[in-house]
């Protein structure tokens, strides 16, 4: 829990960190600069080596571009490479890794990180359960008045009870994002609310093959008015297409959950998020509320609690050792 908490709070701020770190990143923005961008970054690369592009990542005037192997790069806004790497070797990258895996992969990381996240829900409401015949003690702070025992509970005690609302709403979005698979079953599955969103079928003309990426962006922009663009992910040998994925004015996941895809044969596929029932939009709103993409305020705010979050496992430590030591 202290290594969740610490590198989750660091990784709120990854914003700033980028805005040092890569050149090009605090340019102004210019979107008519898009589809070159795509077109530019695409021929940097072998044919399927790109396999998704974020577009103004973080909100910067960046694109971080998925390629295959687990490389990545940064491109500038338009489409010059910045940097390539590979894993975690960036720092952002690095910290996700810890923050997310313990840097033990997908099958030993993440289920640590997963069942800890279990575990800490029950453990928070056993805490405040014994917290509140002893609430009177909330008078006494935060800060322990001695490194005894008892006066490291007392603070570790208010702690909880002061965070706990937030830690928990914390804990039950990161095991969402730990288990999407199996949290769709559990919360979505169990009342049908996890149909898919495909609303629309059309056809394009694809005698000259797939459009490119103006025309891509233009009828995306078309379909989605006042929408943004958030990523695009282009064609390979194994999936001949490629999709346009926005966010609508009123979509709630940053990364957009709506797309309008172009296959080979000329099938056009539209998916609207606004178009799924609440609750799935809900479950999709764990994305930006576990991660603090919801403005300066809120990064704050859940900076605050990523620190008492520390602090509380530090002291929950510190006592368990010194009665065990």
């Amino acid at each position: 829990m202290l290594s969740i908490s610490i590198t989750g709070v660091i990784l709120v701020w990854k914003k700033e960190y980028l805005w040092l770190s890569v050149d090009g990143a605090r340019q102004a923005v210019d979107r008519k600069l898009l589809a070159k961008a795509i077109e530019n970054i695409e021929s940097s690369y072998g044919n399927g080596e790109v396999t998704f592009i974020q577009l103004y990542s973080e909100d910067l005037s960046i694109h971080k571009v998925f390629l295959s192997e687990r490389r990545y790069a940064w491109h500038n806004q338009r489409g010059d490479k910045v940097q390539v790497w590979s894993g975690n070797q960036r720092w952002e990258d690095f910290f996700l890794d810890l923050h997310h895996r313990f840097l033990m992969g997908n099958t030993i990381g993440l289920n640590i990180a997963g069942f800890g996240g279990l575990l800490a829900l029950p453990l928070l409401l056993l805490g405040l359960i014994l917290w509140w015949p002893r609430r009177r003690t909330l008078s006494l702070g935060i800060r322990p008045k001695s490194l005894r025992r008892g006066a490291l509970m007392v603070s570790h005690a208010n702690i909880g009870a002061i965070f706990c609302l937030p830690i928990l709403l914390l804990t039950i979005t990161g095991v969402i994002l730990v288990y999407p698979q199996e949290s769709k079953v559990v919360l979505l599955e169990s009342i049908g609310a996890d149909g898919p969103a495909i609303i629309d079928h059309a056809r394009f003309d694809a005698s000259k093959g797939l459009p490119t990426w103006s025309t891509a962006i233009e009828m995306a922009g078309r379909k989605f008015p006042q929408s943004r663009i958030r990523s695009v992910q282009p064609s390979s040998a194994r999936s001949n297409k490629k999709s346009v994925n926005v966010q609508q004015k009123e979509g709630w996941h940053r990364l957009g959950r709506s797309s309008i895809t172009f296959h080979a044969n000329g099938e056009l596929t539209i998916q609207d998020e606004l178009a799924q029932l609440t609750a799935k939009r809900v479950f999709g709103f764990s994305y930006p509320l576990h991660t603090a993409k919801l403005g300066l305020a809120y990064r704050i705010f859940i900076s605050l609690v990523g620190l008492g979050f520390a602090f509380l496992s530090l002291l929950g430590l510190i006592s368990y050792l010194k009665r065990n030591g």
